[in-house]
């Protein structure tokens, strides 16, 4: 763990099945330069595996072990088990056609590093055991060290991390224009969610292209994926097809997108969605 006030709470991830915490730094520098500190505790700690969340300072920090210890590399995965005490992952590959089983060469390096999409694992709930804390080790000198951030500008307030979000509402061609994503956003705000988009909603210049999903974008993993407007083309569906729920929306019967979805609703969604964000509004108290 590390940043500011990683401490403070850090025994009750015990309660979550954590038997060890160990604090990189509890101040507010860039995650990679916490980087040496992180080289000398993997060193010390002899595990099989490590997970590191698939984030931008997941990966900064996953690559410096990687090159630093000279370690194998595996993801994004979209599962990772022990099988015969050998590490064993599973990863989408092709456009989401194949799925790939790897494991590490015989003889190679510990631990190996794995990149987890958020929402891969369900975290254990309503343990109450508490975890051994401790201080990492003081990491060799490095340029890792000594990064600084120079400069930092708020994000757009309609640009959120789609990788975390446990709902995500995306629209795409569909949806017709900039202010047809005005619906969506209301659905996504009366289920606590995320909003997000294809690619050729994002080319169109209607959404942020941090908000994109699909092969050229994000790969998401929610609990509960709404697509309005989307055909469900594969270069789409490789973004998000590991999401636990699909419902889609779309005026073509033939899209895609019905193919694979859980629940396809065939209509206009500029009268579903609105009837479906009061109804839930409704329910909620809201």
């Amino acid at each position: 763990a590390y940043g500011s006030g990683a401490a403070d709470d850090a025994a009750s991830l015990g309660a979550h099945g954590a038997s060890r915490v160990i604090i990189l730094g509890d101040d507010d520098r860039p995650a990679i330069a916490h980087a040496p500190a992180a080289v000398a505790a993997v060193r010390d700690v002899g595990a099989l595996a490590l997970l590191a969340p698939a984030t931008p300072n997941g990966r900064d920090l996953a690559a410096a072990l990687v090159g630093s210890l000279h370690l194998p590399a595996f993801g994004p995965v979209r599962a990772a088990r022990v099988v015969d005490g050998v590490l064993e992952t599973e990863q989408a590959t092709l456009q989401g056609s194949v799925v790939t089983t790897s494991r590490p060469v015989e003889g190679v390096a510990t631990p190996s590093v794995v990149l987890v999409l958020a929402n891969t694992f369900t975290p254990g709930e309503g343990g109450t055991g508490s975890a051994d804390v401790s201080r990492g080790p003081i990491g060799t000198e490095s340029a890792f060290g000594k990064v600084t951030v120079a400069e930092s500008h708020p994000a757009d307030a309609k640009v959120v991390n789609l990788e975390e979000a446990t709902v995500i509402v995306a629209g795409g061609r569909g949806v017709g224009g900039e202010e047809g994503f005005g619906p969506l956003r209301d659905l996504a705000a009366a289920l606590g969610g995320a909003v997000g988009a294809s690619r050729a909603a994002a080319d169109a210049g209607w959404i942020p292209y941090q908000l994109q999903i699909g092969q050229t974008g994000k790969v998401v993993k929610p609990s509960l994926y709404i697509g309005a407007g989307i055909s469900g083309a594969i270069q789409h569906r490789v973004g998000m097809q590991t999401a636990e729920h699909v419902v889609a929306i779309n005026r073509d019967p033939d899209a895609p997108i019905g193919e694979f979805a859980d629940l396809f609703v065939v209509g206009d969604l500029f009268k579903i969605v609105p009837a479906l964000t009061d109804e839930i509004r409704r329910r909620s108290g809201a």
